[in-house]
């Protein structure tokens, strides 16, 4: 009586949260992978250094992998995304392009792939406070960038 009860309340946490739309995921993502290289194709000063940054802190990459994954940022544009009733910016916004390249020990395993990711500030007629949000925004832009590289590895190796 005691295992039949154990087995049937075994059986619900384990089926009840998948089917709620629940997973396991792994929260080190590209722990089969080595981080070759970020570069920077555009004339924005730091993004290599801040992106690399970020996937390193939370990709968990194994240094000497044999699956090894480069990432180029190819795009980085900055324009007004909306204009108030004065003509004056209100919000602007930031694109990036993100190319990667993840290759397996054996010939012909290169997976390959492109992120854009978009994202907003208010625009501010002091110059301290506009600096401070077009940084916070880049962070943003950053993390959502590596969010998306990540999910693209998922177990791609």
């Amino acid at each position: 009586m005691i295992s039949r009860c154990l087995a049937v309340l075994s059986a619900f946490f384990i089926f009840i949260p998948a089917g709620c739309g629940y997973r396991f995921v792994d929260p080190l993502p590209a722990s089969e992978y080595a981080l070759v290289s970020v570069m920077n194709a555009t004339a924005e000063a730091g993004l290599a250094s801040q992106f690399e940054e970020a996937m390193r802190r939370s990709g968990g990459f194994k240094e000497g992998s044999a699956n090894e994954l480069s990432v180029t940022i190819t795009r980085f544009n900055e324009g007004v995304e909306s204009v108030g009733s004065s003509g004056s910016p209100v919000r602007q916004e930031l694109t990036m392009e993100v190319a990667w390249k993840a290759e397996g020990p054996r010939p012909g395993r290169v997976t390959s792939g492109k992120e854009t990711v978009v994202q907003s500030y208010p625009y501010s007629t002091d110059p301290a406070t506009l600096d401070w949000n077009r940084s916070a925004a880049v962070r943003l832009l950053i993390q959502t960038a590596t969010g998306k590289v990540l999910e693209s590895l998922g177990g791609q190796p």
